[in-house]
């Protein structure tokens, strides 16, 4: 994987922006690990590669605190910076995903994307993550939740992008502070969609380590 990306920040760099627009998809889709990041531990309390993150969100009347920041790139592509806020702040994933309360994981986006390629990322995560039984229920689900996410076209650079957990209502979808789509129920559900980013198989292990920092 390291020679793959190593070729292929030597050819971007030869073929220019087109062969760069590719690999930056496979970033956001999850074809790429993370080479060459910063140390998330040197970053500011709320703050990482230039994206600020509040300290609390207002989620279901709820004061959530930021848990932790991390980087989705590859070389010196990045994609996003996510910030996960939860009830109370832990450094375990289980307990994350097992915390009663409202969640709330934000997405700052830092390149200019088809949202299908945020999608294509829950589809890949979900089946990494998850049995053929777990999968089959959570299928229509998924496709609803992702359905949403294709509705928003384009993601461009400086767009938020929330995925709430509102207790006895549902999964939320926010863009721009806008609901987009239905809610969708189910609070395995969102502890599926978690997994993709804190789970045992994330889509980014760096990321992860970020996002359950514990709010230090």
């Amino acid at each position: 994987m390291f020679n793959t990306v190593r070729l292929w920040a030597k050819g971007c760099a030869q073929a220019g922006r087109g062969l760069c627009v590719v690999a930056a998809l496979a970033v956001v889709s999850g074809a790429f690990g993370v080479v060459g990041l910063p140390d998330v531990g040197e970053a500011q309390a709320a703050r990482l590669e230039g994206q600020q993150f509040d300290d609390t969100q207002q989620v279901a009347d709820r004061t959530l605190r930021l848990n932790g920041l991390g980087l989705r790139g590859v070389a010196w592509v990045k994609a996003f910076v996510a910030g996960l806020y939860l009830p109370a702040p832990t450094r375990d994933a289980a307990q994350a995903m097992a915390m009663p309360g409202p969640k709330r994981l934000r997405m700052k986006i830092m390149l200019e994307a088809p949202a299908a390629e945020l999608s294509k990322a829950v589809r890949r995560g979900v089946a990494k993550n998850e049995n053929e039984r777990a999968q089959a229920q959570l299928a229509e689900r998924v496709s609803l939740f992702n359905q949403a996410i294709d509705s928003l076209g384009t993601l461009k650079v400086g767009d938020v992008v929330d995925l709430d957990w509102l207790p006895g209502k549902g999964a939320q979808l926010r863009h721009n502070e806008r609901v987009v789509g239905p809610l969708v129920e189910g609070e395995d559900f969102y502890r599926t969609i978690l997994k993709i980013y804190i789970g045992e198989r994330p889509v980014d292990k760096r990321m992860k380590e970020g996002l359950l920092r514990g709010g230090s």
